[in-house]
């Protein structure tokens, strides 16, 4: 028995048709990744920005969300939604226009959701107890790619708590890209000014 298959036992459906096997693999894949990469995070071990790198998006958004609408979890829950949705709104109107439709929207809307659940937590990561001034000179990975004169994501330990925090290249021309090591050199407000950090230097200095 093939997934396909066993996925439609699971949803009491018989000889399904293109589109319901494309809604119950999204239904079915985006439910696993999905609950896979949630359980990851509550362990502390948050891989969601390590994957941006993989979805690429030349997409430009000014706000911080934008760096958490196309995380891996995003992507995960609409899968997800769009599969359950999908499947539910067809079976109900018999019309896959509607089907489509009816789980494109709830796909984009659970994206946006989990966006703001993400924000929400490095929100709570970064409340306003923490002095941004004394991450200067610490160093950290780049969480969210940073591009040329844009603002990104780090995690960075601050008293002894990794953070992950807004930052900018001090070289606005720099592009950063995730996973990439880096030195804090100053805060302006609640963004941090970082570099490259050089690996080799820093190991002969050690």
């Amino acid at each position: 028995m093939t997934i396909v298959d066993w996925v439609a036992d699971i949803v009491g459906v018989t000889a399904p048709s293109t589109l319901e096997i494309l809604f119950m693999m999204c239904a079915f894949l985006g439910t696993a990744f999905f609950l896979i990469l949630m359980a990851m995070m509550m362990l502390g071990d948050i891989l969601g920005g390590v994957f941006d790198s993989v979805f690429d998006t030349d997409m430009s958004m000014d706000t911080d969300l934008a760096f958490e609408l196309f995380s891996i979890q995003g992507l995960a829950a609409a899968t997800m939604m769009f599969g359950y949705v999908g499947m539910f709104t067809l079976s109900a109107t018999d019309t896959e226009v509607f089907a489509v439709i009816a789980g494109g929207l709830a796909g984009a809307a659970s994206m946006y959701g989990v966006g703001m659940m993400l924000k929400g937590i490095n929100s709570l990561q970064a409340d306003g107890t923490m002095k941004y001034e004394d991450a200067i000179g610490e160093r950290g990975q780049v969480y969210s790619r940073i591009r040329p004169n844009e603002s990104g994501e780090i995690q960075v330990a601050v008293d002894g708590t990794l953070r992950t925090l807004t930052a900018r290249a001090k070289d606005k021309s720099l592009h950063l890209s995730t996973g990439d090591f880096i030195r804090v050199l100053d805060v302006i407000g609640s963004t941090l000014i970082v570099e490259p950090l050089d690996i080799e230097e820093e190991t002969e200095e050690e």
